[in-house]
């Protein structure tokens, strides 16, 4: 008898024993996924221009210039344009996933000041043109009034002068006409990226020769998903990461407990008001900038909307720097990309869904 019950009382401890292994584990303090992947995201600054055909004439164009448009390759290189977006390892390979918006920048408004380049050279001419005519006019009046009084040299000063404007003003109006006949609804553009690199999580950057550079190597081709591709020239990195973003379930009780526990819907990762968090660079070098070095932030939220497949809205914060930042959960899963935010709002951003992101980096 006493056996029967030493043997029940050792099975029921083996249970709860069991039981106790059985728990799940829990996920990491939200400061422990920061600490862990901070080091695979990445500050991207682009250098551009734009190189502009206006029907057969080049111009280049920089936004962030005060005149906007130059008129020689030279002042575009001294003038050039910069942006700063963020980025994140996908790779040993020093592949970098980020939007195609930061690499592969839209802007349409150089149309506008051509335009206006052209109406301000047309009136510039127009009133040289006046000019000359009342210059002319004077020339003849002159010497209708005085040449019989006037020395055999001065004379020939006057027809010389008469001349000289006579061929500048025709000169003018042929490139008035030029100007006017010139079709500007045929205007295009191609960017042109003058130079393309990462900063580090940690490095103090002071100057361009401080950045890594990489290239641009595959865009989305599909409007509704904005994602690009980036790699180091070397092909590695010079600081290499703790850790590099994958799409695998991180989550550890899939292998401690697979018959309880099995991996995620890629195509629908996470679920309304489930916290996800965001390592970005917002502001670029105007935030990241510390005596010790740029440094990212780590800013949190929750699931706003179900997944419709094309994007996630989610209530983190975001500002223009954070595009291409990667979206985690609380397992450190890759969840989303962040692309874009809700017009005067800084609480509803948007985000590419992993699973769009995996078909893009896989294809």
């Amino acid at each position: 008898m006493y056996k029967s019950l030493y043997s029940l009382l050792l099975v029921v401890l083996l249970s709860s024993c069991a039981k106790e292994i059985e728990k799940d584990i829990e996920p990491q303090q939200a400061s422990s996924i920061f600490e862990k992947y901070k080091s695979g995201v990445v500050l991207i600054v682009s250098q551009y221009y734009y190189e502009i055909d206006a029907d057969g004439h080049t111009f280049y164009y920089c936004p962030t210039s005060d005149d906007k448009i130059l008129f020689t390759k030279e002042d575009a290189i001294n003038n050039l344009s910069m942006s700063t977006g963020t980025g994140f390892i996908i790779s040993e390979n020093g592949e970098i996933i980020t939007n195609n918006h930061v690499v592969n920048h839209k802007d349409e408004d150089y149309k506008i000041f051509v335009v206006d380049l052209y109406e301000n050279l047309k009136s510039g001419i127009f009133q040289q043109i006046t000019q000359y005519n009342d210059t002319i006019q004077n020339i003849q009046s002159e010497y209708y009034s005085y040449s019989e009084y006037m020395h055999e040299i001065e004379k020939e000063t006057h027809k010389r002068n008469y001349l000289r404007a006579l061929e500048e003003k025709s000169n003018l109006v042929d490139m008035f006409r030029q100007l006017e006949n010139t079709d500007l609804s045929k205007l295009n553009s191609k960017l042109v990226i003058h130079h393309l690199g990462i900063a580090y999580n940690d490095t103090h950057v002071t100057q361009v020769d401080d950045l890594q550079e990489c290239v641009v190597i595959k865009t989305s081709e599909d409007p509704k998903v904005d994602l690009a591709m980036i790699q180091t020239k070397t092909k590695t990195f010079n600081i290499a990461p703790k850790a590099i973003f994958n799409f695998k379930d991180n989550n550890p009780n899939i292998a401690a407990n697979p018959e309880k526990h099995s991996e995620r819907d890629i195509k629908n990762p996470v679920k309304i008001n489930e916290d996800v968090y965001m390592i970005g660079f917002n502001k670029g070098f105007v935030i990241a900038s510390t005596k010790q070095g740029i440094k990212s932030q780590f800013t949190s939220g929750k699931i706003s909307q179900e997944n419709d497949g094309e994007r996630l809205l989610y209530t983190i914060p975001t500002l223009e720097g954070s595009s291409g930042s990667p979206i985690v959960d609380k397992w450190g899963n890759l969840v989303g990309v962040n692309f874009a935010k809700i017009t005067n709002s800084q609480n509803f951003s948007f985000g590419v869904p992993v699973d769009a992101v995996k078909k893009f980096y896989e294809e």
